[in-house]
């Protein structure tokens, strides 16, 4: 066979290879896109938006980045267009997203404990402030103290049954919100008893 053939064959062998390459990074990662929103989207709408928001937001300014990527490339010449930064990018959001819905799991566990922990505890807490009312000084002077009291001490059993309902729910951090509520007030209601109490017996 002569050089000239050799050389043609050669010539023609490679031109569908080159060809293919090129092909390969002018076309955009349609299916890892579609794949890295769908992730992106199920982390948006599940628990990980509750207890890991800060990790969902970043999944999606990696989204985001990969599809101004995506489009910077589009806007290239067609041979010198080169998907690899976008399709990195891409995978790296599809992680980020599944890694923010195993963080939430962790978490909402956690908050399932607290919240049952915070919301048995308020119990023995509205008792003691119930008692404390019951053997605050009276008088005139107190009279509109022990009144605003008794509302408070509502308020508390309110946000208390609140809590005990949203834990019921599964609303774990609304729960431990609506305990620290009650537990909050019911402390102060104690403590301003004793405190009225002291000066009293100072007189």
């Amino acid at each position: 066979m002569k050089k000239a053939e050799m050389k043609s064959i050669r010539i023609a062998v490679l031109i569908p290879a080159v060809a293919l390459m090129f092909s390969a990074c002018a076309s955009a990662p349609k299916d890892d896109i579609a794949t890295a929103r769908s992730a992106v989207q199920a982390a948006q709408t599940g628990d990980a938006q509750a207890y890991a928001p800060e990790s969902v937001r970043d999944a999606q300014e990696t989204l985001n980045k990969a599809l101004a990527e995506v489009q910077t490339q589009d806007s290239k010449f067609g041979l010198s267009r080169d998907y690899k930064g976008a399709s990195d990018l891409l995978k790296q959001a599809k992680d980020k997203a599944a890694k923010a819905q195993e963080e939430a799991v962790a978490k909402k566990a956690k908050a399932k404990a607290d919240a049952e922990s915070a919301v048995a505890a308020l119990t023995p807490l509205l008792e003691d402030a119930k008692k404390a009312l019951a053997t605050a000084p009276k008088g005139k002077d107190t009279r509109a103290d022990l009144e605003a009291m008794q509302s408070d001490l509502k308020s508390a059993e309110e946000a208390a049954a609140e809590a005990a309902q949203a834990n019921a729910q599964g609303k774990y951090l609304d729960a431990i919100s609506k305990a620290d509520s009650a537990k909050s007030k019911a402390n102060a209601i104690v403590e301003q008893i004793n405190q009225a109490k002291a000066k009293k017996g100072k007189r």
